[in-house]
Formats: C-alpha cells, structure tokens, sequence
C-alpha cells in the first residue's frame, strides 16, 4: 500500500464521494412516509448533526490511537481475539453495504436504461472494475475519486437549475409547523443516508488528520457539503412531486429528473443525464467500502494485499446483491444493515473509546 501523505481535500471527497449514493434516489420518500410534513427537511439537517457528534466520537478513538487505522486499533485495545471480531464486523459491514448498494444499482439500471440485461451482468461489470480499481491502491483511489468528483457536483447543480422552474410553492407550505416530534423521529431515518463518514477510520493512518482542527475541519465540510445537497433535493423532490406523490414513489429523484421538459432541445431525457451521473457516485461510494473490507481482511489475517482476497470479497459483494428476490425485500435487507450500522459507527467506536480512556485513567 502507497502510505503518502494525504492532505485534508483529497480525504474530504472521499468522504464526500461515500456519503452521496443510493440515499438521494431513495431518502425523500422514506422521510416522507415517516416524517409526513413539507419542511421534512429539517430532519435531514438533524440527521446530519447526529452524525457529526457520532463523527467526533470516532475522532476521540481516532486521538488516543494515532496513525492506526480502526482495525489496528481494535487488537491494540481490547485484545487480538475481541479485536480480531470488531475487525471482522466491520468488514461484514463494509461487504454489506456493497451489495446492498450495487444491487439498488442493478433495480434502477434495469428499471430505467437496460431492461432487458440481468442484474447479475449490470453488478458484475462494476465489481470487476472495483477489483481493478481497489487493487492498485489508495493513492490511485483517491486520484480518481477527486477526477469524476467536479463531474458528479456539476450534474447535481445543472439538475437543481433545470428543475427549479418546475417547483409548485404551495407543496412547499407550511414552512414550519408546531409537531416537532415526527422530525426528531425522522432523524433517525436520514441519519443512515450520511453514512460513510466512518471510513475516516480506515485513513487515520494519516499524520494529517491527528488533530482535532485538521479532523474536524474534514468532517463538517463532508458533512455540510452532502447535508447542502440533501436539503436541497428534499425541497425540490417536495416542490416538484408534492409530499403525497413523494410517499408513493420509489424514486422520486429520478422522477423529478423526468419532469424537466425543454421542447426542441437537443437532449431531452434528462433523467438519463442525471442516471449517468448518480452510477458514478454508486462506483465511487461502492469503491470505498469495497477497500475498507479488503484492507480489513487482509490486516486481520495479516497478509498482504493480493488478487485471490481481492477476488474473493467481489464475489461475495455479487453472491449477497443477487440475494434478494425483489425491490420489497432489498428494502428489509436494508434494516439489518442498519443494526450493523450501529454496531460499526457507534458501538465499536464507543467501547474502544471507553477502554483506551480506562487503561489511560489507570496508567
């Protein structure tokens, strides 16, 4: 592995770039059927405070274990043994997500451009360009994360002007209303659309992000940056569909893209624009859990890198994402990744946590 210095920017999009996937096609109508208020945009922004608090959580694990990654630290606290399971977690979690991505890519894929081709061919052919791309290091990741990463900005922009006109002001309405509580509970649903701010722990490596500054500085751009995005696609998903249309539509993303009209223009599927753009977020996102798991697995088993585990974790990732029989239960997939969420940002960050804070209290 290429051990150079990083400096804050290119760690900052490859947090950027793992956040923004399958939630912003997605989210709208799952924080419409919980939330069921116009201004549920207000819990997007409570869910990304949430996991900014969760983030300093891991920075305080990350501060006591300077330039180890989170699957150093796990055997260096608790032991090899307990350690060797958080690693392995971890990587369950960073595989799960994967195919959990890839196959929500596949139904859309299907659904909207390539019909007629299996979804087994749609996954596999980004699988093996991930194998390729995660085998030739971090560097060579970040390198491309940061190429397509003004690309995937300028499609969002261009698709925010180009709907704006379409916005009906009264779906909009009320701005603020008096329940707050749906928008507490709904937080807890937009919370899980920022995840992927945790694989800072498979960078912390790095010297030039052991300060607080420096790790705060990456974690409310990342953070702020995908949250900005968020709001605003809320609001216009809201505008454009209206809050009912929104509980009732799977993608309303890509709906909202289909909406805008431009008579005798040279392009005028724009929803393809927007799909074109959205795959490479799902590659850039699915890129970085997929080397999360395989650099995981490989310091847990204590190997180098090669192309048999590297292979290995692909399959897995095609194997699970071809598992489910429909888009209901992807759906219900997505809840069990949920608990192993839990596990991976918030309880295994909190018990190394507490039991570096004990040994040090003790020294």
């Amino acid at each position: 592995m290429n051990d150079k210095q990083l400096s804050n920017f290119p760690i900052i999009v490859f947090i950027i770039s793992t956040i923004i996937g399958v939630g912003i096609v997605t989210l709208p109508r799952e924080a419409a059927n919980v939330i069921d208020q116009p201004n549920m945009w207000v819990s997007v922004v409570l869910g990304a405070a949430i996991a900014f608090l969760n983030g300093l959580l891991i920075f305080s694990v990350i501060k006591r274990n300077p330039e180890q990654t989170i699957y150093d630290i796990g055997p260096n606290v608790v032991g090899r043994l307990l350690g060797s399971v958080f690693n392995i977690i971890f990587v369950l979690y960073a595989i799960c997500i994967s195919a959990f991505i890839m196959r929500m890519m596949a139904e859309i894929v299907n659904y909207y451009l390539l019909d007629l081709t299996p979804r087994l061919v749609v996954i596999s052919v980004l699988i093996v360009a991930c194998v390729y791309l995660v085998s030739t290091g971090i560097t060579n990741i970040m390198a491309f994360l940061q190429l397509y990463f003004p690309i995937i900005l300028l499609m969002f922009l261009l698709l925010t002007i180009l709907s704006v006109r379409n916005i009906e002001v009264t779906n909009l309405r009320p701005v603020f209303v008096n329940d707050i509580v749906p928008l507490i509970i709904g937080a807890k649903t937009t919370f899980f659309s920022f995840v992927g701010y945790e694989l800072i722990m498979v960078l912390s490596n790095r010297k030039s992000i052991s300060g607080w500054k420096s790790m705060s500085t990456i974690m409310l751009i990342s953070l702020g940056t995908v949250c900005t995005i968020y709001v605003l696609f809320f609001i216009l998903n809201i505008g454009i569909l209206s809050l009912e249309e929104l509980k009732v539509t799977t993608f309303p993303t890509i709906e909202m893209a289909k909406s805008i009209e431009f008579q005798g223009f040279f392009f005028e599927r724009f929803e393809l624009l927007f799909l074109f753009g959205w795959i490479i977020t799902i590659f850039t996102t699915v890129v970085a859990y997929y080397y999360a798991a395989l650099l995981g697995l490989c310091k847990t088993l204590r190997c180098n890198k090669n192309i048999y585990l590297n292979i290995l974790i692909g399959s897995i990732i095609i194997v699970l994402s071809i598992f489910p029989d429909g888009i209901t239960e992807l759906f219900s997939y997505g809840t069990y990744i949920n608990y192993l969420s839990y596990a991976s940002l918030i309880g295994i960050p909190f018990i190394l946590l507490l039991i570096s804070s004990i040994r040090r209290s003790l020294r």
